[in-house]
């Protein structure tokens, strides 16, 4: 691109320094009659060569123009402002995991997810799982609020970002300018789908959670009412219910 502007600017002071020697050096106009030994002055023929000098040097000029608007459409300077925000999205995936729910950026999300969520089976400390439970799904939905409040604090870097973009197309000079500031404004719109994006999985992250953690204290229940079906009335419904006497009614 540089090395192109330098050829333009080269053949247009080219151009000029024809247009000077022809102004400086104009052809004398004479006419011979008869044997060639007599010359005179013939203004008509000195009018026309003025005509010609004058249409080659608005030739140069409009060629300089030319040139003008070519350096102009090829001058760029309006890309960079454009920055990455994968920094800010761990960081609001990380909030999740922080305040102590079950994170989608966990690396082992499966496993600490059936840990937590057993299903039908009866846990061995009822209370303490349940307790559990619950704080884990409460720590998730906190962490998901935390995350919508971390991306609404950045609605005013976002607006100093969309105020620089319209000023730079405001005040583009040429084709190239113009073309890059409308690819900044595309990825600034890839990115805030991407941000949407993270919105919507903290969403479903929360969303799971909170009906996994139901389903599971239906099933703990059901499993917990299983076994003492299954059992007779020798053992208490729970762990955390007395027999009432129950233990001493035998066959």
């Amino acid at each position: 691109m540089r090395h192109s502007r330098e050829y333009l600017l080269w053949l247009l002071c080219g151009l000029i320094l024809l247009v000077i020697f022809l102004f400086i050096t104009p052809r004398r106009a004479r006419a011979q009659f008869g044997g060639g030994t007599q010359i005179v002055f013939d203004p008509s023929m000195f009018a026309r060569q003025l005509q010609q000098v004058q249409q080659e040097t608005q030739s140069v000029v409009t060629e300089a123009q030319q040139l003008q608007y070519m350096i102009k459409n090829t001058t760029g300077g309006y890309a960079g402002v454009w920055q990455s925000s994968q920094s800010m999205l761990d960081e609001l995936g990380g909030l999740i995991q922080e305040q102590g729910g079950l994170s989608y950026t966990v690396g082992n999300l499966q496993s600490q997810f059936q840990q937590q969520f057993p299903g039908y089976a009866v846990p061995q400390n009822p209370d303490q799982q349940e307790a559990q439970n619950i704080a884990t799904t409460l720590n998730t939905l906190n962490g998901t609020l935390a995350d919508a409040q971390g991306q609404a604090q950045n609605f005013a870097n976002e607006q100093a970002q969309f105020a620089q973009l319209e000023g730079m197309n405001r005040t583009a000079t040429g084709r190239l300018q113009a073309i890059q500031v409308g690819n900044e404004i595309a990825l600034q719109q890839a990115q805030q789908i991407q941000m949407l994006r993270q919105l919507v999985v903290a969403m479903i992250n929360a969303q799971n959670v909170a009906a996994a953690n139901a389903v599971n204290r239906q099933a703990a229940e059901d499993a917990s009412s299983q076994r003492w079906l299954t059992a007779g009335p020798t053992i208490p419904f729970s762990t955390t219910m007395p027999s009432n006497g129950l233990g001493a009614i035998g066959p």
